[in-house]
């Protein structure tokens, strides 16, 4: 992702918790002086609905959502856009889950995140 201060970041956000959505955005703003242009999505097929290729630098996906999991949605959301930057953020860690998200590429980062993890995050 460019460091390039004068873009916008586009991150989206996928978690089924509206609480944990207004805390990643409450971190994210901290975690960067980069200005950031944050849409959220509560549920795998509302980020379905959001998403075309290339509107989003970096999506963040909890793992446990009604309907489709995180790494459903990811596999999802790689076939469109090879080259998107993803991160799965939950509290579900298990072997299995870090495994299957490290092979599609994605950043695994357990909840709660720091603001430290976000910053590194975004610099990409």
């Amino acid at each position: 992702m460019s460091e390039d201060s004068n873009t916008p970041c586009r991150i989206l956000l996928v978690d089924d918790s509206r609480v944990a959505r207004l805390t990643l955005q409450h971190l994210l703003s901290k975690a960067t002086d980069r200005e950031l242009a944050i849409q959220e999505a509560a549920n795998g097929d509302e980020a379905l609905t959001l998403f075309t290729p290339a509107s989003f630098d970096l999506v963040l996906i909890d793992f446990n959502m009604p309907g489709i999991d995180g790494l459903e949605l990811a596999t999802i959301l790689n076939g469109l856009q090879p080259d998107l930057r993803m991160a799965l953020i939950t509290a579900n860690i298990q072997d299995s889950i870090v495994e299957r998200a490290t092979k599609l590429g994605m950043v695994f980062l357990g909840k709660p995140v720091t603001l430290e993890q976000l910053s590194t995050l975004i610099r990409g």
